[in-house]
């Protein structure tokens, strides 16, 4: 499928402008969190189920190839943000700052199938190999995911400086202790990713180990990552993560060592929920 069959296809696709819709809302969200800095995050969506199948191949010979493959992407397309795409710029014309990628039966190579009305030629964000990596493993794992957000939200990222916090469980347990919500939006808390080079390949497959078991990542002294049905639930996760991190460096700030709910009372939580 070439760049002007794709937006041929795409112009009437209301489903389509719905998902493109959605990243615009997230985009305006993270930026006016304060979580996206300069070029900061980034976005990707499944739309396989909703971008039409290309004629053929559908991924021309001088397709970008992939230093390794991810058979289960094969036939299928993402959209993605571009590379050095502000959310600000993203929220107020996402069909300028997005594209869409086809990705070779093998998952070996991908090509832009539509590059929305952006000008030259379009570059996926430089942590694309996290995305793919995340959305193969959504893959494996059968589940019904198409959106990830990846943001720098202030609080998860200044917890991850802390050298204390260096185990997964210790941290779910102090943040599921701050804020009831964490146990009932995040019921299997967030995975910790230790720190990699961001935008590496190794990074991106790290990135993808992490989300085989969980909806949210933190990367160590870099971000946090969230997968969902839509970009709005995905938001929806780090936001109310970041929200039990903020209450435990307010106690802090304020000189308490808070006390958070008791065992007995995050044990009821979880029965409640379940």
């Amino acid at each position: 499928m070439t760049e002007t069959d794709g937006a041929e296809r795409l112009r009437d696709n209301t489903k389509f402008w719905r998902v493109l819709a959605a990243a615009a809302e997230v985009a305006g969200l993270l930026w006016g969190k304060g979580w996206a800095e300069r070029n900061a995050g980034n976005l990707s969506f499944d739309v396989t189920d909703v971008v039409p199948a290309p004629d053929g191949a559908g991924v021309a010979a001088g397709a970008t190839a992939l230093p390794r493959s991810f058979p289960e992407l094969g036939g299928r397309r993402l959209l993605v943000t571009a590379a050095g795409s502000r959310m600000r710029e993203i929220a107020q014309d996402p069909d300028r700052f997005c594209g869409v990628l086809q990705f070779s039966p093998d998952g070996s190579r991908h090509a832009v199938a539509w590059r929305g009305r952006g000008t030259g030629t379009f570059a996926p964000t430089s942590e694309l190999p996290s995305h793919l990596a995340i959305h193969a493993a959504l893959r494996r794992r059968q589940s019904a995911h198409c959106a990830i957000v990846h943001t720098h939200p202030t609080e998860l990222l200044a917890l991850s400086h802390d050298a204390r916090l260096k185990d997964a469980a210790q941290l779910n347990r102090l943040l599921s202790a701050m804020h009831p919500e964490t146990v009932v939006v995040v019921p299997d808390g967030l995975a910790l990713v230790p720190y990699l080079l961001p935008g590496t390949f190794e990074q991106g497959l790290a990135a993808g180990v992490a989300m085989e078991r969980h909806d949210v990542a933190l990367w160590e002294k870099h971000g946090a990552v969230a997968v969902g049905a839509g970009f709005v639930e995905a938001f929806d996760l780090i936001d109310t993560m970041n929200a039990a991190a903020r209450l435990l460096l307010l106690c802090r700030s304020a000189g308490l060592e808070p006390e958070g709910l008791t065992d007995a009372q995050l044990d009821e939580l979880r029965r409640a929920g379940a």
